[in-house]
């Protein structure tokens, strides 16, 4: 059988992907683009404007390989299957689990080719479902999921409907996977998870520090480990503390999610930190580890939120001068708190502040990469593009030089800093 896997959506969906490829390929499934018999998609919910994505990728998939079997999964088909099974075209539909069957579905499609729709009850997903990689379509940086599900709720979010409550992966698993990753030459392996810093709390006996540490006594050869995105609470001195140990070795770099810098948002959302707590974390991080790169996400528009909330986020956002600023417009999402609340506000508002906040976040960015001109930095290169060859550092500033003659895939160079183009900073040996 050929077959096809397309995804949307975030890092943890990727790494699924690639692991369902491996796992396909196992069973002597044959990767191909333009004719496949199998087609898949992984979908993401996060806002309806992704929901209506997936719904566009999906007819996309099927008009191009209309005679293709058309398997749909993830958050998406988790929360809406029936929305899904009507599209026409659409043969098999299951959610965030039994992503390790679609071997076996396609099977059973294939006997009696009756619509299958498998999905079931993510309140329920109590154990993480071992997808395991042992193969590369990259050789620079390797995304290992380490954690599945959300216990949080915030009042926005319709993901811990989608994945159910946290759940850890085997330590040991995680272990082995990273031996592999190095072993196929990954410099760099990022710590993934829909709420990564609550690793082990389902285990008991085991927590994010002491998995890294793990990590850094059993593969030494890693060069660098970075985390994905971590909640404010999450972040234990014990965390902190393994970071300093290993500091040479993990990333100058953390993501760490604000959503709104104002109180009264905050607690609408249903977040766990005020601005002071958020302040003094991130102050406190910084005395550990001077020039660290601190990004974060911000959701704009969310409901009830005045003129004046606006401009204290807004304001706090410039104090606090993160390294970088992801920005969302609110959504609206069918089960939330959010949705039953009052106070939504019109599109067009919500988009004049989405769009001040992708300004100043803009600004922010640029700040931070000026501090970093006349310094010469390690980069880790990752791909040649339109005559650059680019790379990231430690603290993630994204660099580019002039391409050269050398191969510098998966290379580690020390590279002054000369100029800042866009959202690059160019650089040259």
């Amino acid at each position: 059988m050929r077959f096809r896997i397309r995804t949307l959506g975030c890092k943890v969906n990727l790494y699924e992907s690639e692991a369902i490829s491996y796992g396909l390929k196992k069973k002597s499934w044959i990767e191909d683009e333009e004719k496949p018999d199998v087609q898949i998609l992984n979908t993401c919910t996060v806002t309806s404007t992704s929901d209506a994505k997936d719904r566009k990728m999906i007819r996309q998939m099927i008009s191009e390989a209309p005679d293709a079997i058309m398997v749909v999964m993830g958050c998406y088909s988790q929360l809406q299957p029936e929305e899904v099974a009507k599209i026409k075209g659409v043969n098999i539909v299951i959610g965030t689990k039994y992503k390790a069957k679609i071997y076996d579905l396609v099977q059973e499609y294939l006997e009696d080719e009756k619509q299958i729709i498998k999905v079931a009850d993510s309140a329920k997903f109590n154990c993480f479902e071992e997808l395991q990689l042992k193969s590369l379509s990259f050789h620079t940086r390797g995304f290992v999921k380490i954690q599945d599900g959300c216990n949080n709720f915030c009042s926005y979010c319709a993901v811990p409907y989608a994945r159910g409550p946290i759940k850890s992966r085997n330590p040991e698993a995680v272990v082995k996977e990273i031996q592999f990753l190095v072993s196929e030459g990954v410099k760099e392996v990022i710590l993934s998870g829909i709420n990564t810093g609550t690793y082990g709390q389902d285990l008991g006996n085991i927590t994010l520090a002491s998995l890294i540490e793990k990590i850094m006594v059993e593969v030494p050869d890693l060069y660098r480990i970075r985390l994905s995105s971590i909640e404010l609470m999450e972040i234990s001195d014990e965390l902190l503390e393994t970071i300093k140990k290993y500091q040479t070795r993990i990333a100058k770099h953390l993501h760490i999610p604000l959503q709104a810098g104002c109180d009264s948002t905050l607690e609408r959302m249903g977040r766990k930190y005020n601005m002071e707590q958020y302040y003094a974390r991130i102050e406190y991080i910084r005395s550990l580890f001077p020039g660290i790169a601190i990004t974060t996400d911000c959701l704009a528009g969310f409901v009830g939120e005045t003129a004046d909330e606006f401009n204290v986020t807004y304001k706090n956002l410039k104090t606090i001068g993160f390294a970088g600023v992801h920005v969302f417009p609110y959504s609206r999402r069918g089960g939330t708190k959010a949705d039953s609340m009052d106070g939504h506000l019109a599109p067009s508002i919500i988009k004049t502040r989405a769009n001040a906040l992708c300004v100043l976040a803009k600004e922010l960015k640029i700040q931070y990469m000026k501090k970093y001109l006349g310094q010469t930095l390690e980069v880790l290169f990752e791909q040649e593009k339109d005559g650059y060859w680019y790379g990231h550092t430690s603290n993630y500033l994204s660099v580019k030089v002039k391409e050269t003659d050398a191969d510098l895939t998966n290379q580690i160079k020390q590279i002054k800093l000369i100029n800042i183009n866009g959202v690059d900073i160019i650089g040259k040996e």
